[in-house]
């Protein structure tokens, strides 16, 4: 069965990641309590209650994904606060705005999802993300990416992260494709590649850095374009 859908991973393979330093949201989010919830709240105690709240690894295989809003929630709990829900999504999009200042995307993705796009492809993004989907469709309209995506999928909506199949199915579904009509790109074999074939898609590993290595029921490049190699004249025509 021929290929008719390419789902993206999201963070090094479609969009430049940049380091969170958790001072600039944590701060964001310390004024905003200070002026609409009147809490008595220093930066740096905010800090580092979102440092308490944070994660301290990634997802194993089936255990809960974290997303910012529980994050946040749990922040405001352990220093003895309980927030709305109100308040809670208006400091998720703080953070969340903090987080992605100065992301842009890599050159040989903006060149490639137009053209998958115009060569009929259904064309998604499946990413281990803290932050929801809704979220994430707003830096891609932002990047100038929305008009070329048919589906973002995020961990934080599914409940469970890569490797777990469940955030491929709901990309697949999404996008109305069987796995094998559809390819995975990302940049992470344990998670990506991984995840990808256990869900039933084929995989392709992205390897910016030049270190190529090949890869047991997976193809490995170096560059984004390498898919019109692989994919041909697409769907159109």
């Amino acid at each position: 069965m021929s290929i008719r859908a390419v789902l993206f991973d999201w963070g090094g393979t479609v969009v430049r990641e940049r380091q969170l330093i958790t001072s600039y949201p944590a701060g964001a989010i310390a004024a905003y309590a200070r002026k609409h919830l009147h809490f008595a709240l220093r930066d740096a105690d905010f800090e580092r209650a979102l440092e308490a709240a944070m994660p301290d690894r990634e997802p194993a295989p089936g255990d809960p994904a974290p997303s910012i809003h529980a994050i946040i929630a749990g922040a405001f709990t352990w220093l003895g606060w309980t927030v709305g829900t109100d308040d809670v999504d208006a400091c998720a999009r703080l953070f969340f705005d903090a987080a992605y200042e100065g992301f842009d995307v890599y050159d040989d993705a903006r060149a490639l999802l137009p053209s998958l796009k115009y060569r009929g492809y259904s064309v998604g993004i499946v990413t281990n993300s803290i932050f929801p989907s809704r979220l994430l469709e707003v830096k891609a309209n932002q990047l100038g990416l929305s008009g070329y995506l048919d589906c973002i999928v995020s961990s934080a909506d599914v409940g469970l992260a890569k490797p777990h199949p469940a955030i491929y199915e709901r990309a697949l579904a999404e996008i109305r494709a069987g796995p094998h009509e559809a390819l995975f790109v990302g940049d992470r074999v344990e998670t990506d590649v991984a995840g990808a074939r256990a869900a039933g898609l084929r995989a392709v590993l992205l390897q910016r850095r030049g270190r190529r290595r090949e890869g047991a029921g997976y193809l490995v490049i170096e560059r984004l374009g390498a898919l019109n190699e692989i994919l041909g004249e697409g769907q159109a025509g």
